[in-house]
């Protein structure tokens, strides 16, 4: 006689798959009472000519996967290019946060405030020149995905 596997196994594998795809797909709101979310516009030019102003390491199980940087875009200090880097130092992306009400001014990023998320990858800390601090979410594969700001 054939014993019958339990169904429940199967169905659970499947319900955290499809929750791990829709929090990363599906775009959540952030249970907070900042504003957002926010994105951003792609950034072409070459970034080594741009001074550092911050950065942190993003780390998972202990280990440096990425290094997002925030670059000086110009001498006048106007707003500040996001770059994240593979542990290699390969570029991944660079992106300027973009918010239509307002610039943000050069960004600052706060260390204290890096945290990974459960299915979303990291939630990092900005302190924008020109406007209240806030959270920046980097998807788990590393991709920029949205940010919010106090008001």
């Amino acid at each position: 006689m054939r014993r019958k596997r339990p169904g429940w196994i199967a169905a659970i594998t499947v319900g955290v798959g499809v929750l791990a795809w829709l929090s990363y797909e599906w775009e959540p709101r952030v249970f907070n009472m900042d504003d957002g979310p926010y994105y951003s516009r792609p950034f072409d030019a070459d970034i080594r000519d741009l001074p550092l102003q911050s950065s942190v390491e993003l780390r998972r199980f202990g280990k440096r996967v990425y290094v997002l940087e925030s670059r000086l875009l110009n001498a006048l200090e106007v707003e500040s290019v996001l770059v994240l880097k593979q542990a290699d130092g390969k570029v991944r992306w660079k992106r300027i946060p973009v918010k239509p009400d307002g610039p943000l001014g050069t960004v600052d990023l706060i260390p204290r405030a890096t945290a990974p998320t459960l299915f979303w990858g990291w939630r990092v800390g900005l302190k924008p020149a020109k406007q209240e601090s806030g959270s920046l979410y980097i998807g788990p594969l590393g991709n920029f995905r949205f940010f919010y700001h106090s008001w």
